[in-house]
Formats: structure tokens, sequence, C-alpha cells
């Protein structure tokens, strides 16, 4: 009996013991089935973040796929548009020799006709000349002769006024734009000074060219001064064309002129007149416009400097 109560009071401590490490087993367990709960609730989030994901992915593309499809119809139709208005210009130019041609014709059939109506006026007048007396001949020969005499030196006026006219046009255009870069050369230093930048002419007329590369520029009028150059496009009238080609040779501005590295390049254009939209342009490139006013020679439209390109 007393053996039975000690072994039972050995065992209880015992079993206590087991209880515990079953409950901190359990609570193991329990926290660990717990870890795994949150772990896959996360990725039952994750996998559902990538599942939207994936969506917004494929709606994206789809939409890009969209745009592309609008953008290769919208290249088409203009390809399409662009071939009919060539077709257009061919058949202008077609019907324009045409119809030179057929005025060609024209004139030379008159010439023909006017060369044989003088031809039978004549035959005509040596019949008259015939039928009356021989001092009346005379003096229709003389007088016939003083009228030839007369059309022709009156001809040869004529074609002399209309080369003269031609020769003094050919001059004329010639030396426009020579006129415009003189006043433009003359105003330019006054110009920027009253827009808060003092520069000095830097040359007129500045050829530039790589031939290897076939590449060339003449800069009609150069400002510059310790930090910037500005070279300055002169027109008597400036077109969209002529704003777009001087872009273009601004791209080649620092190699043509090294001498400008380390300075801020910007670019003028200078007309009398600016064509419907060259204005415009020349704006939207973030170009200075230097243009004709009432009040002084030329006068350049209000920019910010640092609205300005740089080349």
């Amino acid at each position: 009996m007393q053996n039975e109560v000690a072994r039972k009071d050995f065992d209880m401590p015992q079993l206590r013991q087991m209880v515990l490490k079953n409950t901190e087993r359990i609570d193991r367990n329990e926290l660990m089935i717990n870890q795994m709960r949150m772990e896959n609730m996360e990725f039952a989030r994750k996998a559902a973040e990538r599942d939207e994901w994936l969506e917004n992915s494929r709606k994206e593309h789809d939409r890009w796929a969209r745009h592309m499809r609008e953008t290769l119809d919208e290249i088409a139709q203009i390809t399409k548009q662009s071939q009919i208005e060539q077709e257009k210009r061919e058949r202008a130019r077609e019907l324009e020799r045409q119809l030179r041609e057929r005025e060609r014709e024209q004139e030379r059939q008159q010439r023909e006709q006017e060369r044989e109506r003088e031809k039978q006026l004549r035959e005509q007048e040596k019949q008259q000349r015939e039928q009356e007396r021989q001092e009346r001949d005379r003096e229709q020969e003389k007088r016939k002769r003083e009228l030839d005499a007369l059309f022709a030196e009156t001809d040869r006026q004529l074609k002399e006024t209309s080369l003269e006219v031609k020769r003094l046009s050919r001059q004329l255009s010639g030396t426009t734009g020579h006129i415009v870069e003189g006043l433009v050369s003359s105003s330019t230093e006054r110009i920027f000074q009253k827009a808060g930048l003092e520069l000095h002419n830097s040359g007129r007329n500045l050829k530039r060219s790589i031939p290897s590369e076939k590449i060339a520029m003449e800069v009609d009028v150069l400002l510059s001064n310790e930090e910037m150059a500005i070279p300055v496009e002169v027109k008597a009238n400036c077109t969209e064309a002529n704003v777009k080609r001087f872009l273009h040779q601004m791209g080649h501005f620092r190699r043509l002129f090294p001498e400008y590295d380390g300075k801020e390049v910007y670019a003028a254009m200078a007309a009398i007149n600016y064509e419907k939209g060259a204005a415009e342009l020349a704006h939207k490139e973030k170009l200075l416009v230097i243009r004709v006013n009432s009040d002084d020679i030329f006068s350049i439209d209000s920019f910010e400097r640092e609205d300005l390109r740089k080349f």
C-alpha cells in the first residue's frame, strides 16, 4: 500500500510535465497552423494582385493594339490621300502641258493665218498698184516702206524694252535680299539691346561647308557676345519653307562654326513680310522673329530667353 502511494506521488509530477509538454506542443502546432493560414492568405492576396495586374496588362495591351490599329488606319488613309493628291497634281501638270501645247499651236496657226492674210493683202495691193497710176503706186510703196520701217522700229524698241525690264527685274530680285540684310545688320544690335541682350555684329554672308558630307550653310547676319551667338536668316518674303530650310541648316551650325563651341546658340528669322503660317511656325520652333513695323525699321517679337530653342 505504501509502495502504491509512493508510485502515485512519483507519477503525478511526470503526468503534469507530460501534460505541459503536450500543451506546449499543441500551442506550437496551433501557432504553425495560424502562420500557415496567414501565409496562405498572403499568397492568395498576392495571387489576386497578380491576376489584377495581368488583367490590367491585358487591357493596356488591348488599348495599345487598338491605338496601333487606329494609327495604321490613319497612316493608310494619309498615304491614300497623298497618292490621290499626287495623281491630281500629275493630272493638273498634264492638263497644263496640254494647254500650253494648245496655246502654242493656236499661236502658230494665227501666225500662219496672219502671214497668209499679209500675203493676200500684198497681192491685192500689187494688183491695185498695177491698175492705178505709177505715181500713186510709188506713193503707196513709199508709205508702205515707211510703215514697215516704223513697225520694225517699234517692234525693236518693244523688244529692247522687254529685255531691259527683265534685266532690271533680275537685278532687283538679286539686290532685295542684300538691301534687307543691310537694314537688318544695321538695326539688330539696337533691336536686341532694347530686348535686354548686348550683342555685336560678328559678320554678314558667312559661308561654311563640308564638301565631303555635302553640307553647306550661309549665315546672312551673325550676332554674338561672350556667352551667346545668334545667326539671323534674312528674307524679303519669308515662307514656311524658308523657316524649315533654316532649321535644317542650324542642325549643322556648330560643326560648320566650331569657334562658337562653349556658347549658347539661338536662331532668328528676319523678314519684311511673313507669308501665312511662316511667323507662327518660327514661334512654334522657338526661334526669334524680327519684323518691320511703323515705329522702327525692325522690331523683335516678345520672347523669354528660357523658352528659346538652343542649337
